[in-house]
Order: C-alpha cells, then structure tokens, then sequence
C-alpha cells in the first residue's frame, strides 16, 4: 500500500515555515534531510511514548557501521536491505498482562530518494518474519507504508505477529508487534505505528519528537 502523508496534507494550508524541511515555499518538494544518531534515538518511541507500558529496550541509534558490529542493524536477507542507511535505532515496549510486545527499527537514509529505493527489499527482508501473512490496511500514515498479520514466526501455540513498514521522507520505520493467543494485535499496530510515523515527520521538521499514544487512542 503507497499513501499519502496524511499529517502533510492536513496541514497544506499552514504557512511555509512549519514546513520547511519537507516542503518548498514554492510548493515543491525540499529534500528531506538525514537524522543523526541522536535525533533517531529520540524519533524512537519510548517511556512518554506509551505511558502505562514497560520499555523493554531503550532507545539506541548508531552509525551503520557500529550499528551492524552491534546486532542492532539486522540484515535478515542479507546486505541489500541493510547497507543503505546511514543510521539505524531501535527500542523496544510491552503492555504487560493483556497487551502485546512491540519493536522499532529506525533507519535514516542519506536523502529521500535513497530511503524510497530501499523501501522494497527492506520490505522484503521484514514481512518474510510472518507466517501465513495476510495484508492489514494501515490507512493514510506516510508516504509510502505497508502491513500484514500473521502467525508467529517461532510458530509457538496461538502466537500472532504483525509487521508494519512506513516511510516518512527520508526514513523508514519498522513496527513488529507480538502477542499471544486472544490479544488484540492489528489495532495497537496501526496507534503504534501512526505515533512512531508522525515522530519522524517531527524530527525531520527539526523538532523534538513528542507524538504519544494518547494523541492518536
């Protein structure tokens, strides 16, 4: 599925400056430019970003090169769909008794153009993680983004998975949420994912992330 940045269009009539980093004063398209590792550890989601949920990882972002030596850059088919970024984070949350576990994967690319053509293999690599999967409908969140829902890949009894990939601008995300037999997982994917998407877009408009759970449930 390829969508429309819904939080762009929405503001479309917003003075130019709100948007400058993402958009031109012309209206055309400004290039989206590269987080640093400390501006994708704050893209992450975290503690505020779900409150009542447990971090399991902390936020964490590094240079592609340290982030591969340290796991947190994970090649599942190999180098294709992790040689791009310049920069990879990742975090962790769990919603205790009743609630699934979900993981971020953050990679920031050089520019827009190189996370667009990334955006196919990352997939790839990502959604292979499901078994039996079958496409979910995230709506209008990013400009490109894609999602299935499936069983888990440890195939452990009545264990689900689902797998969310967004782009915003020059990044993509990866949302993996984990849940047992009876939790409801695609609609916490969806809030998550739409949090974690609207981080991003604020990050690159050069502001500190501060999307929560609460501004979407």
């Amino acid at each position: 599925m390829r969508r429309p940045l819904y939080r762009l269009s929405r503001h479309a009539t917003a003075v130019c400056i709100s948007m400058a980093l993402l958009t031109g004063c012309d209206g055309s398209p400004a290039e989206a430019k590269l987080l640093d590792p400390r501006q994708a550890a704050a893209t992450l989601p975290d503690a505020q970003t779900a409150p009542g949920w447990k971090v399991t990882a902390p936020p964490v972002a590094y240079p592609q090169r340290k982030a591969r030596e340290l796991g947190v850059a994970r090649c599942y088919e190999g180098a294709e769909e992790c040689a791009k970024p310049r920069v990879t984070g990742t975090s962790g949350m769990a919603g205790g008794h009743g609630k699934p576990r979900f993981d971020f994967v953050l990679m920031a690319y050089e520019d827009e153009d190189a996370a667009r053509a990334s955006y196919a293999p990352v997939w790839k690599a990502w959604s292979g993680r499901s078994v039996e999967p079958r496409e979910l409908d995230l709506g209008e969140i990013g400009d490109e983004n894609d999602a299935v829902s499936g069983l888990h890949f440890s195939l452990a009894d009545g264990a689900k998975a689902a797998i969310a990939q967004v782009r915003v601008g020059s990044v993509i995300m990866v949302t993996v949420g984990e849940a047992g037999p009876g939790i409801e997982l695609p609609g916490r994917l969806e809030e998550f994912t739409a949090v974690f998407a609207e981080r991003a877009e604020q990050a690159q408009d050069g502001k500190t992330p501060s999307a929560a759970l609460d501004d979407v449930g």
